[in-house]
């Protein structure tokens, strides 16, 4: 509540909503910061987007103007359209507004994979939905959103750069095809990229409300009695409704039982997308109505989704970035107007550090988020949905091009700037992807020039597969034996050339997919590098993050110079580009000719006769006295050969969406050097430069941050 706004302020906005005050505001009597200043823009009829902190009335902030503004004349008619990520933030979105819709005598009604059915003759005033089953209403009941005024997207950064953000700039144009007369909000509780607006509908104007509340947090290791300390220390706080974030549905499952005990025993419960409809439901109605319990959950539950009040957040190990993070801790902390608070739990002093890194960047606002990519594989989703959109009369290839042009025109390919693009220009994507559909059959032409759905896709659309890009994962754990020994060391997920498990370097003998086997023997010219890192955990974060990470670890350098050492004849240099981005650089290095390891997205080590090129006369002292620059640098061509030869890995690790085989095989290619933003790395690795340390020095440097 914002105590120092002056009375006459807020009375003039509630005169404003001489319908819509009393149900959506008149148990509170006051304002938010976000609604004191969305609320006059809406009712002036902008374009919005609204970013503001978890849990600061964002939603009443939009839908109370909006429904007063269409009130009374639109009362009977499909007026709204409010798009969320994920159906259990549909439901919860439902439970929240269908009582002050009612009040005013309109009807709500929501549409996902668990409430199919929308009824053409008995339309709702304001009808919530996800990406999907937006797509699948577009094709099957186009004539309903003709008389649609507003086009609400809610917590738009969860799906912006993804094949889902895409996939719902797509459909934008293609309502504006059916009625361009439409007013847009678009609601985000954390993002770096205020311009987000502009890609989804024109003229947007930005609301911004500052986080003010302190992160108060405390970290525990993930020993042995991990569950009965955390219990403790939440015990100890008077925390009894909490939330508890895990990064994986298994680990969320099988930590459940561990966390059963006093005074949480009977009251655990668990959250995920694997759950059934009916089950999850129960389960979000029960944590509402409970005083007591703790929910293990994944990112389903990062959303708004209204559970109660939750005393505290619970972290198992770090999440992949810091807008995670900040989603994650600001589902709890409802009743606390100064402060958020949340107890991380981490399995080595590198996870430590990592949440000590985004924690600290979650406090001062600054996320490091990846730039945006179009993401290619929506190109033959959209068209299969286009096509189904136009069944009865069929389309032609050049109005599939002007229904996409605004989102892939501007696509611009990762190889452009080393001149190795590939043969096409970026107008003629969506060209290249119809072509290709054409002849793998997937369309057909009845007609010259007019194309329809082949049979061979009559059982997607029949199961409504056409519809959604969110990709099934195909990848599984892989169990890793020590070759030597035939010990079992444990399990991973990806596999690569040497990594790090349980603290030591491995380097793989033999990857045996049928099995679900990785062989490995112990990496001896790891040695050194184990004295800088140990133990074991990754970054999923940008490239961005690995500037911050390195100026925590050496405040005293410069922020592009990154420290390196020679030792036995190699070179190791600190990049902390984590695990994806080391592998891709290491590998590209190799087909260059250059002998270059990664261990665990830390540390790059150069073999013998490989080099770091210098300028001046290295390191002296604590002063930089010298220029040194990375060679050779890794080429766009190589990387695009690594990303061709593990497509598959890659498309598992980067969500490549649903309809990613269907691209072009060079199309494949080029979609995931856009979802790594080689472009990008490349231009900030440009700006790397090394700085040449004493070995001991970066050691105990390192040490002492992570000590």
């Amino acid at each position: 509540m914002i105590p120092h706004r002056v009375p006459m302020e807020i009375r003039a906005i509630r005169a404003s909503l001489p319908r819509t005050w009393f149900p959506f505001f008149g148990r509170f009597g006051r304002l938010t910061e976000v609604q004191l200043q969305a609320i006059p823009q809406i009712l002036a009829g902008k374009n919005l987007v609204v970013v503001s902190p978890a849990a600061s009335g964002k939603t009443e902030a939009v839908v109370a103007p909006v429904v007063e503004q269409l009130l009374p004349s639109r009362r009977s008619s499909f007026s709204v359209l409010y798009v969320s990520p994920t159906r259990a933030l549909v439901n919860d979105l439902f439970r929240r507004l269908v009582e002050p819709l009612e009040y005013l005598g309109l009807k709500l009604a929501r549409k996902t994979g668990d409430h199919p059915q929308i009824d053409e003759r008995r339309l709702p005033f304001m009808l919530i939905t996800t990406p999907e089953s937006f797509d699948s209403l577009l094709c099957r009941h186009t004539r309903v959103f003709r008389e649609l005024a507003w086009v609400i997207l809610d917590e738009l950064h969860l799906v912006d750069n993804t094949p889902r953000g895409d996939q719902l700039r797509v459909l934008l144009e293609r309502l504006r095809l059916i009625n361009s007369d439409l007013h847009y909000c678009a609601l985000s509780a954390t993002i770096d990229d205020l311009s987000i607006g502009q890609r989804y509908f024109p003229d947007p104007t930005v609301v911004k409300v500052e986080s003010r509340r302190k992160i108060d947090y405390v970290l525990l290791p993930m020993e042995q009695d991990w569950p009965e300390r955390a219990i403790r220390e939440l015990s100890r706080r008077d925390c009894y409704k909490v939330l508890c974030f895990f990064n994986a549905r298994s680990s969320a499952e099988s930590a459940a039982k561990s966390l059963d005990i006093p005074p949480f025993r009977n009251r655990v419960w668990v959250h995920h997308a694997s759950l059934t409809r009916k089950v999850r439901e129960e389960i979000e109605a029960v944590m509402n109505r409970e005083k007591v319990g703790l929910l293990c959950c994944t990112s389903t539950l990062e959303l708004g989704i209204d559970i109660g009040d939750i005393d505290a957040v619970v972290l198992v190990r770090p999440p992949f970035n810091v807008s995670s993070l900040l989603q994650r801790i600001g589902r709890g902390n409802r009743r606390r107007a100064s402060y958020l608070f949340a107890l991380g739990l981490y399995r080595d002093n590198w996870e430590r550090f990592l949440f000590e890194t985004f924690l600290e960047c979650a406090q001062e606002g600054r996320l490091y988020e990846k730039r945006h990519t179009a993401a290619l594989s929506v190109v033959p989703q959209q068209v299969f949905s286009y096509l189904f959109q136009r069944r009865r009369i069929g389309t032609t290839e050049g109005a599939v091009r002007r229904v996409m042009a605004s989102v892939f025109d501007s696509a611009e390919p990762a190889g452009v700037r080393d001149g190795d693009m590939i043969p096409h220009r970026v107008p003629m994507l969506v060209e290249q992807v119809f072509r290709h559909l054409v002849a793998q059959e997937a369309l057909t032409a009845q007609k010259s020039g007019i194309y329809f759905l082949s049979p061979k896709l009559e059982r997607k659309v029949e199961y409504g597969k056409i519809h959604s890009n969110i990709q099934e994962k195909s990848f599984g754990k892989y169990e890793v034996y020590d070759v030597s020994t035939n010990k079992h060391l444990g399990t991973v997920f990806f596999v690569f050339r040497t990594f790090m498990l349980g603290g030591r370097a491995w380097e793989l003998v033999e990857f045996q997919e049928k099995e679900k086997r990785v062989l490995v023997r112990p990496f001896k010219e790891g040695g050194a590098t184990t004295k800088v890192f140990e133990g074991t955990g990754t970054g999923g974060y940008g490239y961005r993050m690995a500037k911050v990470l390195k100026c925590r670890l050496f405040p005293d350098l410069e922020p592009n110079q990154f420290p390196y050492f020679e030792e036995g004849g190699q070179t190791f240099l600190v990049h902390l580009l984590g695990s994806t981005y080391g592998f891709l650089l290491s590998e590209a290095f190799a087909i260059q000719g250059t002998e270059v390891t990664d261990l665990d997205g830390r540390l790059f080590v150069f073999r013998k006769g490989a080099k770091v090129r210098k300028r001046g006369q290295g390191f002296k002292g604590s002063r930089v006295q010298a220029e040194h620059i990375l060679e050779p640098f890794p080429e766009m061509s190589a990387i695009r050969q690594v990303v061709q030869g593990n497509l598959r890995r890659l498309e598992d690790s980067l969500g490549s969406g649903a309809f990613f085989s269907w691209l072009p095989p060079e199309l494949q290619v080029e979609d995931h050097l856009l979802a790594l933003d080689v472009a990008g790395l490349l231009d900030f690795l440009k700006g790397v430069r090394p700085v040449l340390m004493p070995a001991g020095q970066v050691s105990a440097q390192i040490a002492r941050h992570l000590a």
